[in-house]
């Protein structure tokens, strides 16, 4: 017999994430930005002069998603990418003032939708959860390599 899909944890993570990338998408909409641009210039926003291949490691993409939402950022004049002084092959990417505004509205996004995303929930229950996410995610990290 075929056990339903409801049954699985992966049938929930994909959806989850489904779910809450559409609401990110939908809330940064009125910055220009998507979820995925945004994740970009969350690791800029904690460490500028970052290499896009050092991007890529960081949120465990790929080099052309990450090209991608760069070029996009780029275009949208929230970065600039500058040649690295002591290694000219080495491009580093910068936040422009633009991208710098943008940071405490994203947080302010980011907030609201963990606030909702935790209803129900007490701090300790958080924690837990949060724990657990990293388990699984570090799973899947494992399969991968």
């Amino acid at each position: 017999m075929l056990q339903k899909p409801e049954i699985f944890i992966e049938y929930w993570i994909n959806n989850l994430g489904r779910a809450l990338n559409k609401v990110s998408d939908k809330k940064l909409h009125k910055y220009g930005i998507t979820s995925s641009q945004a994740a970009v210039l969350y690791q800029l926003w904690s460490k500028e002069g970052l290499t896009q291949k050092e991007i890529q490691e960081s949120l465990n993409l790929t080099a052309a998603s990450v090209s991608g939402h760069v070029e996009t950022l780029l275009s949208k004049e929230l970065i600039y990418r500058q040649q690295d002084n002591e290694d000219y092959r080495c491009k580093r990417l910068y936040l422009t003032e633009k991208g710098k505004e943008l940071r405490m509205c994203s947080l302010e996004t980011i907030r609201e939708i963990e606030d909702a995303l935790s209803v129900g929930f007490s701090e300790e229950e958080k924690v837990i959860f949060t724990i657990w996410l990293k388990k699984v995610y570090n799973n899947i990290k494992a399969i991968n390599t």
